[in-house]
């Protein structure tokens, strides 16, 4: 779909929009990120032989995406930079209501958590958790829609028992609504106070008794946060050896299971990525990929705070803290939909009134 967006938008000529010399110009950081990402992509998939799986997740996570974000950016008006946040949070919506039918037939994991299409409980509310903050942002526009949509959002999010996303996503919420001055001009700190305490009530009431919590707060061998730690370790230990260029794009679960040798038995033994975003940056795209993620990162935060708040940079900011944030332990930006998020999250940054000027 992205390929045909593009071939339409060169067909349109709507890349006239885009002056070159006065992007790079104006988003020299933005810019020098992207190379050196991509050049540490490159150059770790060189390095270590992988051709097809390497080029194909360059292809697929990140130049794919690239492309849509700046299809997005100068196909657009900047006034409807709203629109393209209320597809996705229309996406999820309907994600959400597919979730909640499996839930309803019975079709969960071993461990009672809702996965739906996905192959994986984390990766459904990895997708759900934006469309959340995007919610509450948009609230005020119209209460019913998405206070209806919002609560089914919400119900197959939290059926999915994913911690780390319910962690992630209430902090992210939390700091927008704080952020958001119209928010804090009419409730003030009680709706920050209040739905701290209600989340924390609902998650003692809820899971104190579960299994996964109980396994977790008496630090079971078998928890799954002894399963990451020891995914961790064996990370750290490829890093050791290949700090420099990392061990490629698409090479993790080879180079687990080679690792190995330098553990006791693995408590999970189908681990595709490393369970961590920094990790997973610096593994896959050596020291230069990783330099050019936290540039990136330091770009969008000093962008954020040196423009007015409006709601789509709130939401923006919403949604790349809320990555960052799980990102601690999870990999939540390498996946074909994950990315493309990530990126359409970055669109509001871009915004000007400035017509000519814009990307």
């Amino acid at each position: 779909m992205i390929i045909i967006d593009l071939a339409v938008w060169i067909w349109q000529k709507k890349y006239q929009k885009m002056r070159l010399k006065d992007f790079i110009s104006r988003y020299k950081i933005f810019c020098a990120a992207i190379i050196l990402v991509l050049a540490g992509l490159f150059l770790s998939t060189v390095a270590n032989g992988n051709y097809a799986v390497g080029l194909g997740i360059i292809k697929g996570w990140f130049v794919l995406p690239l492309l849509f974000l700046l299809i997005a950016a100068t196909s657009l008006p900047s006034e409807k930079y709203a629109n393209a946040f209320k597809a996705l949070y229309f996406s999820a919506f309907l994600v959400a209501i597919a979730a909640l039918i499996f839930l309803l037939l019975g079709r969960v994991t071993y461990d009672f958590r809702l996965e739906a299409i996905y192959n994986s409980p984390n990766y459904l509310a990895m997708y759900l958790a934006p469309a959340l903050i995007m919610g509450v942002l948009f609230f005020r526009e119209n209460k019913f829609y998405y206070g209806a949509s919002l609560a089914i959002i919400f119900t197959a999010f939290y059926f999915t028992f994913s911690y780390g996303a319910w962690l992630a996503a209430a902090i992210a919420i939390l700091l927008v609504v704080a952020t958001n001055k119209k928010y804090n001009k009419k409730y003030g700190k009680k709706i920050a106070i209040g739905l701290i305490f209600f989340g924390i009530s609902l998650f003692l009431l809820s899971q104190m008794h579960s299994n996964k919590f109980e396994s977790l707060a008496s630090l079971n061998s078998r928890s799954s946060l002894a399963s990451r730690i020891m995914i961790w370790e064996s990370a750290e230990k490829m890093l050791a050896d290949h700090w420099l260029w990392g061990i490629g794009p698409g090479n993790f679960q080879a180079e687990y299971l080679a690792y190995q040798k330098y553990f006791p038995p693995y408590l999970e033994w189908a681990v595709p990525h490393p369970h961590n975003l920094y990790l997973a940056f610096w593994l896959y795209s050596g020291i230069t990929g990783l330099a050019g993620f936290f540039l990136l990162i330091w770009f969008w935060i000093s962008n954020f705070f040196k423009k007015e708040k409006s709601v789509l940079r709130l939401a923006s900011f919403g949604i790349i803290f809320y990555f960052l944030l799980h990102g601690l332990v999870d990999t939540t930006y390498f996946k074909n939909d994950l990315a493309i998020v990530f990126w359409l999250a970055m669109l509001p940054l871009f915004e000007n009134k400035e017509e000519n000027h814009r990307i």
